[in-house]
């Protein structure tokens, strides 16, 4: 089942999410598609007798910086818009729940949006909070989330910092990274995945337990093989979202944590970034 997701939605982030729709973990879906994408999506929900709403305005993508293509601000545009772009889609088992998902984000109401993707309330209010000023950055909610968790060492299932890797249990920001109503969903979300797949749960469980370095515009590093001992990190092996500077600084294979917000590599201490183990 997994495998022909793939096929059809790219990527395992929306593969996944139409997986845990069709397993009533959540009643609708929020994704985006292009044109070629469309046809074999839509061929997808009729022969699953889905629901599809295809949004009223495309959507470019702003890339974000030194994090690997990935974008969490779009550019809203016409339909006719001379550029390509994407279009925003909104699926459910419910007609009606599919319809409604389009209408809300038509209306900026994050509120129902939230609600109808089966986010925790706690996480809607935080991303509302937060989102006029991460608007002006990169629409990334990471740090905001790290200060208002407590220390710097949680549960794997809440570790959304490495969707830039495409491994993720969830699908929303959460308000921290000790949300117990996001780790309650991202265990249903694994639990499902090992029905389909125990090598793919395996492989998001050990890749989801590490530690990540997190930097607004420097990249997303999350490091393979480690030990901490005494805030001493030591690793083996660095997965990057960019190979910079940084990156080849990180090739010491140490970090001395002074705080979830600091950290010393070498000679150089790194702040306004994010520290973050995850176990």
């Amino acid at each position: 089942m997994i495998n022909k997701l793939l096929e059809i939605f790219s990527n395992y982030t929306r593969s996944l999410e139409i997986l845990y729709l069709l397993n009533n973990l959540k009643k609708a879906v929020r994704l985006d598609a292009n044109e070629i994408e469309l046809k074999k999506i839509k061929e997808f929900c009729d022969s699953k007798h889905l629901h599809l709403e295809i949004s009223d305005f495309k959507v470019i993508k702003i890339t974000d910086n030194e994090k690997g293509g990935f974008s969490n601000l779009v550019k809203k545009v016409d339909l006719n818009h001379p550029h390509s772009g994407l279009y925003h889609i909104y699926i459910s088992k419910d007609q009606n729940i599919a319809k409604l998902l389009k209408i809300a984000e038509h209306k900026n109401d994050d509120k129902t949006v939230g609600e109808l993707l089966n986010y925790p309330n706690c996480c809607i209010d935080f991303f509302i909070k937060n989102k006029e000023k991460q608007q002006k950055i990169q629409n990334d909610y990471i740090l905001p989330a790290l200060k208002d968790s407590e220390g710097f060492k949680f549960p794997f299932y809440a570790n959304y910092a490495v969707r830039y890797f495409d491994i993720t249990l969830l699908s929303h920001f959460p308000h921290n990274f000790s949300c117990k109503d996001s780790i309650k969903i991202a265990k249903s979300n694994l639990e499902c995945i090992k029905k389909r797949s125990n090598e793919l749960a395996n492989k998001f469980e050990k890749m989801l337990k590490c530690p990540v370095l997190y930097t607004e515009n420097d990249g997303i590093f999350m490091f393979q093989d480690y030990k901490i001992n005494d805030d001493i990190l030591e690793y083996k092996n660095v997965i990057s979202t960019s190979k910079n500077e940084l990156f080849d600084l990180l090739d010491n294979k140490t970090i001395e944590i002074i705080s979830k917000n600091e950290v010393k590599v070498m000679d150089k201490v790194l702040k306004d970034i994010g520290m973050v183990v995850f176990i």
